[in-house]
C-alpha cells in the first residue's frame, strides 16, 4: 500500500524554486531582485560579467540587464563605511558608466522603506534604452 502525503504549500514551494538564482552574494540583493520581479520588470541577470564593446572586462555587477547595459547595485553599509570598498566600488562604476551602462544603486531603505523608488529608478534606466536588437 502506497502512502499518499499532502503537503501544505506545495504550490508556494514550486513557484518559489522558480525564483532561485545560484550565484547571489547576499540576501538584499535577492530581495532587490524579487521587488522588481513583484513590480512586474524582468528579471535581471545575477553576477553576470560586463564587458565593454571591445570584450574586455569591467565588472560584476549584482544585478543586470546586459543587453541593454543595465546594471544594479545593491550598496549594504560595508560599501560606506570601508574606505577600500568604497573605493573600489567607485573605479568599478566608473568603468560601466564610461563603457556606456546606467548604474542603479539601491539601499537597504530603496529595498525596505520604499520599494517604488527603486522601481521607479529601474524603469526609467530601462526606459533609457531601446528594445535589445534596436542597439
Amino acid at each position: 500500500m502506497e502512502a499518499t502525503y499532502k503537503m501544505r504549500g506545495i504550490v508556494r514551494c514550486r513557484e518559489a524554486i522558480d525564483l532561485v538564482r545560484p550565484g547571489t552574494d547576499s540576501s538584499m540583493e535577492t530581495r532587490t531582485r524579487l521587488l522588481l520581479v513583484q513590480a512586474g520588470l524582468p528579471c535581471p541577470q545575477v553576477n553576470v560579467p560586463a564587458y565593454d564593446d571591445a570584450g574586455r572586462f569591467l565588472a560584476l555587477p549584482d544585478l543586470s540587464y546586459p543587453e541593454l547595459r543595465i546594471a544594479i547595485e545593491y550598496d549594504g553599509d560595508v560599501h560606506r563605511t570601508d574606505p577600500a570598498t568604497w573605493r573600489r566600488d567607485v573605479e568599478r562604476r566608473q568603468r560601466l558608466e564610461d563603457a556606456g551602462w546606467i548604474i542603479v544603486t539601491a539601499t537597504a531603505d530603496d529595498v525596505l522603506r520604499f520599494p517604488e523608488r527603486l522601481v521607479r529608478r529601474a524603469r526609467a534606466a530601462r526606459g533609457r534604452r531601446p528594445a535589445p536588437g534596436q542597439l
